[in-house]
């Protein structure tokens, strides 16, 4: 196994980049390791726009929303993740129509969520993807509906569903990560 140059890379992705996936990594910045980095774009991205407000208010001071600016889901973008998680089947549809190549390293945020946290000792942090891979499944819940223009309360639905997913994924891969550096 090569020695990893960077830190592994998590790429959120929704439709706009301004709610959900936008959300997403200014939460998991807030809360993982610097071995662990996080990035977020959009399908069809309202480049250059901040985050929905109804969104920054939910991060409630954990993570940084003026930061955010959207951007487009490109190619180069996508490889340079290591696993990249889709709030709704949608998206990762659209990277799989675009990308097939992608598919190993494209879940649902739901299902990575499920699967991580049932993680067998045996799985290394460059094996999450597989692991995911190998143990692809769906359920209701999985996806983390849309807030967009639906106010504060459906803001503040999709952010708890999203914080919940985080918790387990963040953890593990924090784990993880800190056992890669120990590992001989």
């Amino acid at each position: 196994m090569t020695a990893r140059h960077g830190p592994y890379t998590v790429l959120f992705v929704c439709t706009a980049n301004i709610c959900r996936s936008a959300y997403a990594e200014a939460a998991a910045r807030a809360s993982a390791t610097e071995e662990i980095a996080f990035m977020s774009a959009g399908t069809h991205a309202l480049v250059g726009e901040g985050m929905d407000p109804p969104m920054a208010a939910e991060l409630r001071g954990i993570g940084d929303a003026a930061a955010h600016r959207a951007q487009q889901l490109a190619l180069p973008l996508a490889q340079e993740a290591d696993l990249i998680l889709t709030m709704g089947a949608q998206h990762r549809r659209y990277i799989l129509d675009e990308w097939p190549a992608l598919a190993h390293k494209t879940f649902v945020i739901g299902h990575a969520a499920r699967v991580l946290a049932e993680l067998p000792p045996e799985v290394s942090l460059e094996g999450v993807a597989d692991h995911l891979w190998r143990n692809r499944t769906v359920q209701k819940g999985d996806e983390v509906a849309d807030p967009y223009r639906r106010g504060p309360e459906a803001a503040s639905v999709a952010a708890r569903q999203i914080d919940a997913n985080l918790a387990v994924i963040v953890e593990a891969l924090s784990r993880l990560s800190l056992a890669s550096r120990h590992r001989p």
